[in-house]
C-alpha cells in the first residue's frame, strides 16, 4: 500500500457542503487528491424552480484542492441519470492513474462509467450515498431493483456510510459490515464553530432584525417550502398548543427557505394568527446565524434521507424535533432519539405539538438535550469525515 495514496473523486458538480471534505483531505496531506467534476452546475447563479428563487452560492467552491472539469461539463445543465454522461471520464482517470476512486452513488451514467473503468483495471472503488430504509417498499419493482443493486454493489471495495439507517439499507443488500466506514457528510464547520462562539451576540442581532422577542422560544425550519417537507405542520402544531394553553405561548416560528408551498404557508400562518417569520432563501454563509437565533430545529418532512440541517443544528447546540421519516435518526447518528432528538410519527401534528411542549416546558430537559447535540456533533464532525474516508481508502488498497 502506498504511503500517500492517489485518490480520485468523481462527483456531479461542486456541492457547497462536500467541498469542505475535499479541502480537509488536501490540507491533511495523507492522500493525494484530485476531484473530477461532471458539470459546472452551482458555480454560476441559477433559478431553482422548487425554491422559486435565483440562487448564487457564496464563496469559491473550487479553491483549496486539486480538481478538473470532465469533458462535456459545460453541456450538463441538470443532474439526472442520463444527463450526467461525460464520455471522457475514463481517459481522465487513466491520465491521473489513481490508487482508488470515490464515487457518489450509481445514479448517473458517468458514475457507472467510472465504476466500469475501475473494475477493468482492478482499481478499488469507494462509494458514498445517503439511501435509507424509511420508504422501502416490497413491490416487484423494488425486489428487481434490489437484485440489480446487490450485483452492482458487490463491485465496490468500501462504502462511506453516513448513518445507521444508511448502513441498515446497505446490509439488506448484502454489503458486509466490514466494508462500511462511517464518513458523515460534512458541513462548513469552521463557520458554524465561529458563530457558535459568538452565539449570544448573533442571536440578539437576528432576533432584533426580524422583530423576534428576546425571550421567545423559536422553532426553526430550514429547507424548501414544499408540500413534501410539511412546513405547515409547524403552524398546525402551534394552533394545537395555543388552543390547549388558552393564552399566548411565547413560541415563534422561523422559516429559512422558499418554494411552491409558500403562499399556502403564508395563508395558514395568517389564518392561525401564529407569530412567524419567513426569511426566504438564506445563503449558506448566512445560515449559521439563524441556527444561533433559534431554540429547536423542527424537521417534519415526509421523507429526507440524511438532511444536513441536523448536523448544522447539532453543531450549534440545538435539540431537534424530527418526523420518523428523517433518515438521520439512529443510535450512533447525528440525531439520537431521547438524547438530542424527539421523534414523532410523520404527519401526527398532535405528537409534534407534544414534543415541542415537552422541550419548551422543561428547562432541565432542554439544556440536557442541547448539551447532547454539542457532544454528538463532536463525534460526527469534519474530523470523523476525514478519518472515515482515509480508513476506507487504506482498507481498499492491497497490502504491500
Amino acid at each position: 500500500m502506498p504511503s500517500k495514496p492517489r485518490l480520485a473523486i468523481v462527483v456531479s458538480h461542486p456541492i457547497q457542503h462536500f467541498v469542505h471534505l475535499y479541502r480537509a483531505i488536501a490540507a491533511g496531506g495523507e492522500a493525494q487528491l484530485k476531484v473530477f467534476f461532471c458539470s459546472k452546475i452551482g458555480l454560476q447563479a441559477y433559478h431553482d424552480t422548487e425554491m422559486n428563487t435565483v440562487i448564487r452560492w457564496a464563496g469559491d467552491m473550487t479553491a483549496g484542492y486539486d480538481h478538473e472539469f470532465l469533458p462535456g461539463a459545460d453541456k450538463v445543465t441538470r443532474v439526472s441519470f442520463s444527463r450526467v454522461n461525460n464520455s471522457g471520464v475514463g481517459a481522465r482517470l487513466s491520465e491521473y492513474n489513481p490508487d482508488a476512486v470515490m464515487l457518489y452513488g450509481y445514479a448517473q451514467i458517468t458514475q457507472l462509467k467510472a465504476l466500469f473503468w475501475c473494475r477493468l483495471r482492478r482499481v478499488p472503488v469507494l462509494m458514498t450515498g445517503d439511501g435509507d430504509f424509511v420508504k422501502q417498499r416490497s413491490t416487484l419493482r423494488a425486489m428487481v431493483r434490489a437484485r440489480v443493486l446487490k450485483t452492482l454493489l458487490a463491485q465496490v471495495s468500501a462504502f462511506l456510510t453516513v448513518g445507521d439507517q444508511n448502513e441498515a439499507m446497505l446490509a439488506s443488500l448484502g454489503v458486509p459490515r466490514a466494508r462500511m466506514f462511517r464518513t458523515p457528510f460534512p458541513i462548513d464547520e469552521e463557520s458554524y464553530l465561529d458563530h457558535r462562539a459568538r452565539r449570544a451576540q448573533v442571536r440578539a442581532a437576528v432576533r432584533t432584525k426580524y422583530a423576534i422577542a428576546e425571550d421567545a422560544f423559536v422553532l426553526l425550519y430550514v429547507g424548501k417550502i414544499s408540500e413534501r417537507k410539511r412546513p405547515r405542520d409547524l403552524v398546525a402544531a402551534w394552533q394545537r398548543m395555543s388552543l390547549a394553553a388558552g393564552a399566548p405561548l411565547g413560541i415563534t416560528l422561523l422559516y429559512c427557505g422558499d418554494g411552491p408551498d409558500r403562499p399556502a404557508l403564508e395563508k395558514a400562518i395568517k389564518d392561525a394568527g401564529a407569530p412567524a417569520v419567513i426569511a426566504g432563501f438564506v445563503n449558506v454563509d448566512e445560515l449559521p446565524a439563524f441556527y444561533c437565533a433559534a431554540d429547536v430545529l423542527v424537521h417534519p418532512s415526509e421523507h429526507d434521507p440524511h438532511p444536513l440541517v441536523c448536523s448544522e443544528a447539532a453543531c450549534i447546540g440545538l435539540p431537534m424535533v424530527l418526523s420518523d421519516r428523517v433518515g438521520a435518526v439512529g443510535p450512533t447518528d447525528i440525531a439520537r432519539e431521547g438524547a438530542n432528538a424527539l421523534v414523532y410519527p410523520f404527519g401526527d401534528v398532535e405528537a409534534l405539538a407534544a414534543a415541542v411542549r415537552k422541550l419548551a416546558g422543561d428547562a432541565a430537559l432542554y439544556q440536557k438535550m442541547a448539551a447532547s447535540s454539542l457532544t454528538i456533533y463532536g463525534a460526527c464532525g469534519l474530523a470523523a469525515s476525514v478519518a472515515g474516508l482515509l480508513k476506507a481508502t487504506r482498507s481498499a488498497l492491497p497490502a504491500e
